[in-house]
């Protein structure tokens, strides 16, 4: 037994060399999850791709809004006239100049407002004119009101309504979106980890069965072994180098996993994870679970916006029922003169203003188009509200079901844990027999083999319930919660 133990020590020392020669020649990245996470926020691509998703959407705000914005017109118009004429009292050239400027706004009420300005030149060689040339200056204010369809804006300030929430839905679907990924970058460190765990446990077998081929060897030129035994032991020795060489190799696939991840791309690089695979002995609350995930769901969230622009759309389908009733009422004064200037003066010198009001009136009879969208908004809201039941029944499932995997697979682990403790004192008890020679050769190596199984399937055991955790918070909508200021 001591020549086990000289054994295992020497092949020990010799690993933690070659493993600290190859630190020195590599760029050691320790990185925690939290580490990790807070990066791939950062720098992953998916997460940037979500996150243009959202910043896209929220340019719908302004255009939709922009029904609000102010107007401004302008127009130049020239006209040389030279037509022959039927008397020459008429003249044989008449010019006219156009300068006209002008404002309008629509406001949230729905009235659309407004202010212009517009200036004549005119000239004529015209004997029957007192003034070869004129100038007019004419302003005028207007008012557009809806009185019976989009009465006081709601159409408008509907629409604008719905774009807020179509920005809002697109926004959580972005989140959902980076908490998806998130989860798979937390899940691909934890791969890492328990990959990284399952070599080593491949390193310890590796050097324990060396332990054994050496001293198979040694007894071998003393003729204190059977040539099976040495067989066997030397067969076991190269099978366990080869396990381990395909763990590395996979270690090295899952930390590349990971790198692109969090977008490193440094092939020098090493990404060492500092956390464990550690076992929380707290048992989840089922009700307390659930009543997170009604807060913070995401999906859920914006099927209540959903009902909520349904709410908006039956509001404008109930006021397209409505006849379409108009009121323009325009107020204009102009001013007269031989030069512009003179012209505009005079605009507020005479007292002769043009009012004018304008009520128009039309609505198809029977109007069975807008009865029939407002029947069709009336039945999408219904079908959302049994959608929006529909996802409450499956969020309570779903929480229920990742509860209860997390709690048996905690109790799991513990299990596999004392498992393996038991498969190590029976390996032990196995080699001190060995050493008195009340054991053979392939007992020791089945009981090798029984250690590595009850070891791995504990780790696999505690990789499950730490990953059981992260799906958990995934269908709690609870991932981002620490990292992003939503």
């Amino acid at each position: 037994m001591n020549k086990i133990i000289l054994s295992l020590t020497t092949c020990l020392v010799v690993t933690l060399a070659s493993d600290l020669s190859y630190a020195q020649n590599s760029k050691q990245n320790n990185i925690t999850l939290d580490e990790a996470t807070k990066l791939a926020i950062k720098n992953n691509f998916d997460v940037q791709i979500a996150r243009y998703d959202a910043m896209i959407a929220k340019t719908d705000k302004d255009i939709s809004e922009s029904i609000y914005d102010t107007i401004f017109d302008a127009e130049v118009k020239y006209r040389n006239n030279k037509n022959a004429q039927s008397s020459a009292a008429y003249g044989t050239q008449t010019r006219d100049d156009d300068y006209n400027a002008g404002i309008s706004k629509k406001l949230p009420t729905g009235t659309t407002i407004g202010l212009g300005l517009d200036n004549n030149r005119n000239w004529t060689d015209a004997t029957t004119v007192s003034q070869n040339e004129s100038f007019t200056s004419d302003i005028s204010f207007s008012l557009d009101q809806d009185l019976g369809k989009n009465f006081l804006g709601i159409q408008d300030r509907g629409s604008v309504k719905i774009s807020l929430i179509e920005i809002e839905k697109a926004e959580f679907t972005s989140l959902e979106k980076i908490e998806a990924d998130i989860s798979s970058v937390q899940s691909a460190y934890w791969d890492l980890v328990y990959n990284l765990e399952k070599m080593r446990i491949q390193q310890e077998m590796v050097e324990q069965a060396k332990a054994l081929y050496d001293i198979h060897q040694e007894k071998l030129k003393d003729g204190l072994v059977e040539i099976p035994e040495a067989i066997a032991s030397e067969a076991n020795y190269r099978k366990r180098k080869s396990e381990l060489d395909l763990a590395v190799n996979l270690v090295k696939s899952k930390e590349n996993v990971i790198k692109l991840m969090l977008n490193i791309d440094d092939d020098e690089t090493e990404i060492n994870p500092i956390d464990k695979l550690e076992l929380n002995r707290n048992k989840n609350d089922l009700g307390q679970e659930l009543a997170v995930a009604f807060n913070k769901r995401r999906d859920y969230k914006r099927e209540k916006k959903d009902i909520e622009s349904k709410d908006i759309k039956i509001l404008m389908k109930k006021n397209n029922i409505w006849p379409e009733i108009n009121l323009v009422a325009s107020l204009n004064r102009n001013g007269i003169g031989g030069h512009i200037q003179e012209a505009a003066e005079n605009i507020f010198e005479n007292d002769d203003p043009d009012v004018s009001v304008n009520l128009t009136v039309k609505m198809p009879l029977g109007n069975r188009e807008a009865k029939a969208q407002l029947k069709a908004a009336e039945l999408s809201k219904a079908k959302a509200i049994v959608s929006l039941k529909l996802l409450e029944r499956k969020i309570a499932i779903s929480i229920k079901d990742q509860v209860r995997d997390c709690n048996v697979y905690a109790q799991v682990a513990q299990s596999d844990k004392e498992i393996a403790d038991l498969q190590a004192q029976k390996l032990e008890a196995e080699g001190k027999r060995f050493n008195y020679g009340r054991s053979d050769t392939d007992t020791l190596i089945r009981f090798q083999e029984d250690l590595i199984q009850a070891r791995n399937q504990e780790l696999q055991s505690r990789y499950q319930y730490n990953i059981s955790l992260i799906n958990l918070e995934l269908k709690k909508g609870t991932i981002l919660e620490n990292y992003l200021d939503e």
